[in-house]
Formats: structure tokens, C-alpha cells, sequence
């Protein structure tokens, strides 16, 4: 999961991109799941391989999301694991930064949410 929000409203927008290739988004004001779009098995593959591998998500420890905030989060079962960052001061790892670059490149801009 990809997402983002905060600010005066506290929206979120949360991305979900699931083993199967499936993408989905959801915000705080939806009820359901819409599908965005379906990624090849290795573009699939090489994100989640990216996350676990170069970002180490399930060893990375930070948590300091601000005002407004970004996150990425891993969940598998009963793991889950989550970086949150945007609180002025406190850098993300740019493995992070980069992976949510490259995630975002995923979205078509029609499916994206200001």
C-alpha cells in the first residue's frame, strides 16, 4: 500500500496493489475498492522484491508522519509493516522516497486523486 494525506481535512488516499497485479484505490470518503489498473507479474514482482530487499521495510523503523503525510505499507498475513513520513525535520530514507516515485508511475493520471 501507497498513500497519502493529512492536512485541514485529514483525507487519505491509499493505493493497493495486491500479488496478483491488481491495483486499487480507496479514500477516506469511499465505501469500496475501485480497480485502477492490472501490472504485469513482473513489474509486480520487482516492486514488492524493491520493498522488502532495498527498502527493508520489515526491518525500517520510522514513523513520523506530520501535517500532511506520505506511507507505505507492507501487509501479508498477520504482518504488517509501515514508514510513514512528512514531519519537518525528520528525512525519509530515499529508498522510500523512490519507491513511492516509482509506485506512483503505476497510476494513470485520470485515476490519480488531488
Amino acid at each position: 500500500m501507497v498513500g497519502s494525506g493529512g492536512g485541514f481535512t485529514g483525507f487519505i488516499t491509499t493505493y493497493y496493489l495486491f500479488e496478483n497485479g491488481k491495483l486499487f484505490r480507496r479514500s477516506s470518503r469511499d465505501t469500496t475498492f475501485t480497480f485502477v489498473a492490472r501490472q504485469p507479474t513482473a513489474r509486480t514482482k520487482r516492486l514488492f522484491n524493491t520493498l522488502e530487499g532495498t527498502c527493508k521495510i520489515k526491518k525500517t523503523r520510522f514513523d513520523h508522519p506530520g501535517n500532511r503525510y506520505t506511507f507505505v505499507r507492507w501487509r501479508k498475513g498477520k504482518q504488517s509493516y509501515k514508514v510513514a513520513w512528512g514531519m519537518p525535520g525528520h528525512t525519509v530514507p530515499t529508498t522510500y522516497a523512490k519507491f513511492v516515485e516509482s509506485f506512483m508511475t503505476m497510476i494513470p493520471a485520470a485515476s490519480k486523486q488531488k
